[in-house]
C-alpha cells in the first residue's frame, strides 16, 4: 500500500473504532513542554527489567503502526488511528516551549490496570515536517544505556534532525526467546524484528527509498567494555570503512571538538561491538531475506550508523557539533 492512500485509509478508521475500556488510564504525558521532558516521561513510565510487561505487537497492529508512521512521514498528523491501534496508542501535534516548533508524535499511552507503566511496550516516534537532516535518531535501549534517550533526542531537537525513534520498552524486560527469521518474543529491539520499533525503522526505509538518508542508532557499553576506547563507531559490518566514509568524517570532526577521546571504528581491532546482530542494521544492509535469517551482512549501505559510548561521553553537547559537520 502506498503511504499516500494510508492517510485517506487512517481518516477513515475513525468509524471503526471502539470506546476505551472504563477506568483506564492514558500515559500522554501531556503536561510535557519539551522534547526532553516528553522523552523522560515516556521512559519513566515503560516497562522495567524483569517485569515481564513486553508484549509483541501482532501482525495487524504492525500494519496499522507503520501505515501511521507512513502518514507522518508525508506530513500528516491529525488522523485518527486505526482500531487495531486506538485504544493502545495517540497521535497529536507537539509543540517544544524551547524552540516553538511543532512536532508530530505517536506513542502508547495505555495504562488499563492504572499502575503507571505502559501495558504493551510500543515506544515513540516524532517527526519533524520541516527538518534539515534526513537522519534519523533512534534509541532501542532506554533505560538499560542510561542517558542514550536524553542524549539522542536533544541531538535529533537542535540537529533539525527528520525523526526520533524510541524503543518502549527495557531490553530485559522479559527474556529473549529467538523465534522464527529474527522475531520472537524478546523486549530488544535491536535483535527482534517483531517490535513498533523495527516496524517504524521498516516504514522509515520504504519512505525513502534511494534517496539519501542514515540512521543513527545511540547506544551505551559498559564501563569495563572495549576499555581502550571510549567510542566505537560501526555500519553493522566487521570490515573496515573506505575513504569517505560517514563514520570516518563522524570520527574525525569529534576529534577536532574532542580531541582526548579513543574512537574506534571496524578494523581497528580495538573493539567488537560491531552490531552485525543489529536487525534495523541488517535491513539496510542487506535485502530479504537475508537480513531475517541472522546471515551478517557482507557489504554496508553506510546508512546504518552504529554508536557505542561509555557513560562518561553520553552528553549531547559533545556531540552536536560533529553531527552538524559531518551531515551539513
Amino acid at each position: 500500500m502506498r503511504f499516500g492512500r494510508s492517510i485517506l485509509l487512517l481518516v477513515g478508521a475513525c468509524v471503526l473504532t471502539a470506546p476505551r475500556a472504563t477506568g483506564a488510564a492514558e500515559l500522554t504525558c501531556s503536561s510535557s513542554a519539551t522534547l526532553e521532558a516528553l522523552v523522560a516521561c515516556i521512559r519513566d513510565h515503560m516497562p522495567g527489567r524483569s517485569s515481564g510487561r513486553f508484549v509483541a505487537p501482532s501482525p495487524m497492529e504492525m500494519d496499522a503502526w507503520r501505515s501511521a508512521v507512513g502518514a507522518m512521514m508525508y506530513g500528516a498528523c491529525s488522523f485518527a488511528l486505526p482500531s487495531s491501534l486506538w485504544p493502545f496508542a495517540q497521535v497529536r501535534p507537539f509543540r517544544d516551549a524551547d524552540n516553538g516548533r511543532q512536532y508530530c508524535l505517536l506513542l502508547e499511552t495505555a495504562d488499563w490496570n492504572g499502575d503507571g507503566v505502559v501495558d504493551r511496550g510500543f515506544g515513540a516516534f516524532i517527526v519533524d515536517a520541516f527538518a534539515e537532516r534526513e537522519l534519523s535518531h533512534q534509541v532501542s535501549h532506554p533505560i538499560a544505556d542510561a542517558g542514550t534517550e536524553m542524549q539522542a533526542v536533544t541531538v535529533f531537537k537542535r540537529t533539525r534532525s527528520r525523526t526520533f525513534v524510541l524503543a518502549g520498552a527495557h531490553r530485559d524486560a522479559i527474556p529473549d526467546e529467538q523465534g522464527f527469521q529474527g522475531f520472537s518474543t524478546s523486549s530488544d529491539v535491536a535483535r527482534n524484528a517483531a517490535t513498533m520499533f523495527h516496524t517504524t525503522h521498516v516504514a522509515i526505509t520504504s519512505y525513502y527509498g534511494w534517496k539519501p538518508w542514515w540512521a543513527v542508532q545511540w547506544h551505551g557499553m559498559a564501563e569495563d567494555t572495549c576499555e581502550s576506547v571510549d567510542v566505537h563507531l560501526s555500519h553493522g559490518v566487521d570490515t573496515a570503512p573506505a575513504a569517505g566514509d560517514k563514520i570516518l568524517e563522524l570520527r574525525k570532526n569529534l576529534l577536532a571538538h574532542q580531541p582526548t577521546w579513543r574512537i574506534g571504528v571496524p578494523g581497528s581491532r580495538v573493539c567488537a561491538l560491531n552490531a552485525t546482530t543489529n536487525v534495523q542494521g541488517r535491513l539496510l544492509n542487506g535485502p530479504p531475506p537475508s537480513w531475517s535469517f541472522g546471515i551478517p551482512a557482507a557489504t554496508s549501505s553506510r546508512r546504518f550508523v552504529h554508536i557505542e559510548q561509555h557513560p562518561w561521553v553520553r552528553d549531547a553537547d559533545r556531540w552536536i557539533a560533529a553531527v552538524l559537520a559531518t551531515w551539513p
